[in-house]
């Protein structure tokens, strides 16, 4: 049995293969393909060169039997013609000829050597067929951006979530930002006038009033500590309350009509 790493591997290796398929790909003088294409075998070669995961097809010819991976090749060489490669996966009593089919087509240019992906025809592919190939089912042979579950690693059960954001970091740094940005305060201030704007004393502490749900009071500001008693632990109270005044005056509300009826 296959463990969950290989499969991560396979998948791997199918997305790499894969990747140069959702567009033409030429085919370089490095390629062992002349150029014009002028047989089936160099079109099915010029596939390959796309990075189309069709190395064990076979191709299909009078005398093939009870083969369940082969292609067919159609197109005339010399005409200038577009030669049409199809990929043909069978499966159920593939001796007498496969009960069941899918295929892949693929267009090559015979001037230039490219190799598009054009279709896919047929049932879906069985669980037990190859997994590079159930990959180009799944994308549709357009694999482009598009990363397979199963080649996603997930991180250990203890780690935090890459995406919940750490609130309580984020207001820590919001709060540090908003004292850094407070203007010291007039040297005759009173701390305890309640029209006071905020602002910051010469000990460092602020003066005046503070923004909604901010910490308890507590070193930058002349208090002990704003990590023990702060909004983070005083939010659920205050969510409660308004929960519970919500729910009073639903009840008055329902009361008085009761009674008005």
């Amino acid at each position: 049995m296959r463990t969950g790493q290989t499969r991560r591997f396979s998948a791997l290796i199918a997305l790499t293969l894969l990747i140069a398929a959702a567009s033409p790909a030429r085919v370089s003088a490095s390629e062992s393909i002349s150029l014009p294409i002028d047989s089936p075998a160099e079109a099915h070669q010029a596939v390959l060169a796309a990075g189309a995961p069709f190395e064990d097809f076979v191709f299909l010819d009078g005398g093939l039997i009870g083969a369940s991976q082969y292609f067919e090749v159609k197109g005339d060489p010399g005409s200038g013609a577009t030669w049409v490669v199809v990929y043909t996966y069978g499966w159920g009593d593939c001796q007498a000829g496969c009960i069941s089919r899918h295929t892949f087509v693929y267009l090559v240019d015979p001037v230039t050597g490219d190799a598009t992906f054009d279709r896919q025809e047929g049932e879906a592919l069985p669980a037990d067929a190859p997994e590079v190939l159930r990959f180009v089912e799944a994308v549709d042979g357009a694999p482009v951006g598009i990363m397979p579950i199963d080649a996603v690693v997930p991180g250990a059960s203890d780690a935090p979530g890459t995406d919940d954001p750490d609130w309580g970091a984020m207001y820590e740094q919001w709060y540090e930002d908003f004292i850094a940005g407070l203007e010291p305060c007039a040297p005759d201030a009173d701390p305890t006038d309640p029209a006071l704007m905020t602002c910051l004393l010469p000990d460092g502490s602020v003066a005046g009033p503070m923004p909604l749900f901010a910490p308890a009071p507590g070193p930058i500001d002349g208090g002990e500590s704003h990590g023990d008693d702060g909004w983070i632990h005083e939010l659920p109270k205050i969510i409660l309350a308004v929960l519970l005044l919500w729910v009073g005056g639903a009840a008055l509300v329902g009361w008085r009509k009761s009674r008005a009826s």
